[in-house]
Parts: structure tokens; C-alpha cells; sequence
């Protein structure tokens, strides 16, 4: 049995194999986006164990065509002029979110109820543009994304000199004049949740510029490329954006071969509303068992996204209501517990709007629940670094993962993600996600990948394996199986 703080992983034999695409096995015919080719979804490898045929109707393509739907509500809304976009809680794709995920989990069998929500003003950006002048031109910064909840400017913005203070280190600093400047930091990525900007926040680099005056602050991800990001608020008292490497670059040129009296300034303006009267919905989609007091096992999915989201979770989403199909057709008769799935808005808006309503309605929601599910990231490709270059892999991204509970709940999730070669880091972290401030009430499980795409725009549709969403979501599948065979008092922490 695998030990609960140090769990084993994979006790059986996983044969792995690449699905012959145009006749060739493991080609890897390209899907492009903006700045980076993935893997098609024919040339992913995949589990070869048989045994787990059983699951075949958890169904790849119609998982991937969920979240494509997902990422088109996305794009629909951010063709209609909005610069910031993505499926962003409080507003028409938000909605649209919503009603389309209603609809998906009645055709999968599921009964639908909606709770609207009103919501306290909203921090949204309006528009912004940035752009640095030097005695070579000006030049505009194309991937400027202001982090979540930065203030903002005046209607005519500000035009100040810039500086870049590297990795943001106290020898950066030192001797360095900050005040009434943009300051440049830039923030080498790391594997992880809020990855991205883990370097300059474990300096304290974004501080130190805020304390020291600075104007405004510029966050360059060292990703290759020029990705657009949305950043989690990282507490300024001034007007701070994430840049893409290529702008990064750009600044430096000029910075560097810039005579000295004649430095490059930014222009920046930011125009950033508190949007008052908006509201949300929390849609539960319910398959019931045999018997109506039965007990529960809940699935929560959080709705919303920055940018495409496809898999921060879109993938998520299109899991949950998988789910609710695979369940819905086990005959009612057979049907031991409750299936319950909830779609979840506002998990990265700062009120933290979904995770607030789970813990107030914990009573209701937890009450008779088995087991709690995390439904979130459930597929990416795998990106590594490669000379100068991100390069897609044909593989699936690792896991973050969190069990809580007995080690007989333990033992049947290591079993299921092994069953479908999910891979995951050896080690537990502890991770949340959506469920953070209720999972350790009943038992729970937790699967969740995190790359270096997370909250950019490169993560589309395209970066979603179809073979990745089918083997988390059949491990899924086959967790509830196993935990429906069991007791409650099987499962719960000793």
C-alpha cells in the first residue's frame, strides 16, 4: 500500500506507443498558434494497457471539441473589441460561459439548476497602450498586459524615463536612481503554480521598485517569444504590465545604445474602470443516483479564463461534463451516489468569487459528499526549452497533485493515474486549486498540470492534447468507480 506522505508511484506496467498518423508511427504533424506549433492530436503517445478498455466512452475528440467550443466564447468576446478578454466573470462571456455549459451538461444527461450571484465592483481594464521613444523612433510594446488589479493612469498617462534593474537584486539596485521611473525587471519562469513571476517575487524585485518610487514597473516573462500574460496582482502602488521576451529585448537595445542625454522614455497610459451591477452564475449540473438521499461525490470546475484558457480550464470544464455523461449512462438502478458537477465563476478574480461560495455553502455543497474533485488544467502538451526556442513535446505535461484522505484512497487515485498514464510529480504538494479552502473537509483529489503557458495567450486549444483530456478524465471515471465500492469511513484521513 503507497504511504500518504511519500506515495509510490505506479505499481503497473504502462506500455506507451504513438497512434500512426498518414500510415507513419509518431509522426507529429504541426498545429500552429501565434508563436508556437504543437503536436496534432493523432501523434500524442498514449496508454497501451488494455485493461483499461472499459472506459473507451469517455470520449477523446468530444472532450477536445468542448474545450474548443470553450476557447471560441473566448475569441468572440475579444473580437468584439475588448482588450481585455478571455471568459472573464461579470461579463457577456462570462454569461455565455454559463448557458453553454448548462446546455453541455442537460445533453449529457445531467439536471441543470443556476444560482446567479451579484458581484462587487469589478477591476477592469478598459484599454491601455505603451510604447518606448528614444532618438531611434518610438516603437510600440505589443505584449503589454497589465497585471490583475494595477492601477491605473490618468486619461493622458505618463511619459517617463525607463531603467532596467535586471533580475531585480539588490546589486541591481544599488546605486541605481528608481524614483518617478519605469523600471524594468525580468523574471525567469519556474515550474509551478504563479510560476512566472516566482523569481522577481522570491527577490522581492516588484517591492523594492515600488518602495523606491518607481512610476511604473515592467515585468519581462524570459519565455521565448513575446507571449502576452496576465499576471496575478503583484501589489503595486503603480501601474505595472507584464512584457513578452521580444519586447524585453527591444527596451534593452535601446536602453543600451542610447547616448546619455538622450534616454528612452515610456509612454504609458492605462484607463481602468471598477465596473458596478455585474453579476455571475454557479451552474450544478446533477446526475442522480437510485436512491434520492444517497450520498455524493461532487466534481467543481471553476469557468472562467484569462485569454483562450484552453487548458486553465477549458480542459477542466470539458472533464466535468464528460463525467457527467460517463456517469449518466449507468443505468439509474445501478447508480450508488450522486454525481454533482459545478461550474464555478470568478477562481482568478480578487475576490476569489467561487472558492468564496464554496466555503459559504460548504454545508450544502459537502453535505453526504464522499469524495470531492478537483477538476482543473486536466491536459496539456509538454514544453521544454530547446536552445533559444519553447519546443512542444508528443508527450503529456506533469501533474501537480493532492490526495486527502485514507491510504485505501490514496492507493485507488495512484492506481486509476497510473492505469491511464497520467503523469504527475513524485511528491504531493498540497495543491488546492479551486477547492483550496474546502478540501480538506471531506476527501478529495486534486490533479492539476501548471506549465509555462499558464495565463498566456499560447494557451489555446491547440496546446490541449486529446489523448491528455481522455486519460485524466477516464482516471477520473475510474476513480468514482472505485470509491463507489467502498464506504465513506474507507476513505476518510486516519
Amino acid at each position: 500500500m503507497a504511504n500518504p506522505v511519500s506515495p509510490v508511484m505506479g505499481s503497473g506496467l504502462i506500455l506507451l506507443c504513438a497512434l500512426s498518423v498518414g500510415g507513419a508511427p509518431g509522426v507529429i504533424l504541426a498545429q500552429s498558434t501565434d508563436s508556437l506549433s504543437f503536436p496534432s492530436d493523432g501523434a500524442y503517445l498514449r496508454p497501451a494497457d488494455t485493461s483499461t478498455s472499459g472506459y473507451d466512452t469517455v470520449d477523446a475528440e468530444r472532450l477536445k471539441r468542448l474545450v474548443v467550443e470553450q476557447t471560441a466564447i473566448a475569441r468572440r468576446y475579444r473580437d468584439a473589441g475588448n482588450q481585455y478578454w478571455g471568459r472573464i466573470i461579470g461579463t457577456e462571456a462570462d454569461h455565455e460561459t454559463a448557458s453553454w455549459m448548462a446546455d453541455r451538461l442537460r445533453q449529457a444527461g445531467a439536471e441543470v439548476r443556476v444560482e446567479t450571484l451579484d458581484l462587487a465592483p469589478q477591476w477592469v481594464p478598459r484599454s491601455w497602450a505603451l510604447s518606448v521613444h528614444a532618438s531611434g523612433g518610438e516603437f510600440r510594446l505589443a505584449s503589454a498586459s497589465p497585471t490583475y488589479a494595477s492601477v491605473g493612469t490618468a486619461r493622458d498617462g505618463i511619459d517617463v524615463e525607463v531603467i532596467d534593474v535586471g533580475l531585480g537584486m539588490d546589486t541591481d539596485f544599488s546605486g541605481r536612481v528608481v524614483s518617478g521611473k519605469a523600471v524594468v525587471i525580468h523574471a525567469i519562469p519556474r515550474p509551478g503554480i504563479i510560476s512566472l513571476t516566482r523569481s522577481t517575487t522570491l527577490r522581492g524585485a516588484i517591492a523594492k521598485a515600488d518602495e523606491r518610487g518607481a512610476a511604473a514597473i515592467l515585468i519581462v516573462i524570459e519565455l521565448p517569444g513575446n507571449l502576452q500574460t496576465l499576471l496575478y496582482s503583484v501589489n503595486a502602488s503603480v501601474p505595472t504590465f507584464s512584457l513578452g521576451a521580444e519586447d524585453g529585448a527591444a527596451i534593452q537595445r535601446r536602453l543600451a545604445g542610447a547616448s546619455p542625454d538622450e534616454t528612452p522614455r515610456l509612454a504609458l497610459r492605462l484607463d481602468v474602470q471598477e465596473r458596478e451591477g455585474l453579476t455571475t452564475t454557479v451552474v450544478r449540473g446533477v446526475v442522480p443516483a437510485a436512491v434520492e438521499q444517497a450520498e455524493r461525490i461532487v466534481v467543481v470546475a471553476h469557468r472562467d479564463a484569462f485569454f483562450e484558457g484552453a487548458s486553465d480550464n477549458a480542459s477542466g470544464v470539458a472533464t466535468g461534463i464528460e463525467l457527467a455523461r460517463y456517469v449518466s449512462q449507468v443505468p439509474i438502478a445501478e447508480r450508488r451516489r450522486t454525481l454533482e458537477i459545478i461550474g464555478t465563476p470568478g477562481h482568478h478574480n480578487r475576490a476569489r468569487t467561487g472558492q468564496v461560495w464554496l466555503e459559504d455553502n460548504a454545508g450544502t455543497v459537502l453535505g453526504s459528499t464522499v469524495l470531492l474533485i478537483n477538476a482543473e488544467h486536466t491536459a496539456h502538451a509538454l514544453l521544454d526549452h530547446w536552445g533559444g526556442a519553447l519546443e512542444p513535446t508528443n508527450t503529456l505535461g506533469p501533474f501537480d497533485w493532492n490526495v486527502n484522505g485514507s491510504p485505501e484512497l490514496l492507493g485507488i487515485v495512484n492506481r486509476s493515474l497510473d492505469a491511464f498514464g497520467v503523469p504527475r510529480w513524485t511528491r504531493m504538494n498540497g495543491l488546492g486549486g479551486e477547492i483550496g479552502r474546502i478540501d480538506t473537509v471531506v476527501p478529495s483529489v486534486n490533479v492539476m498540470h501548471a506549465g509555462v503557458l499558464l495565463h498566456t495567450n499560447a494557451e489555446t486549444a491547440e496546446a490541449i492534447p486529446a489523448v491528455g483530456l481522455a486519460a485524466t478524465t477516464r482516471a477520473y471515471a475510474r476513480i468514482i468507480d472505485e470509491v463507489n465500492r467502498v464506504e465513506l469511513s474507507t476513505l476518510l484521513p486516519r
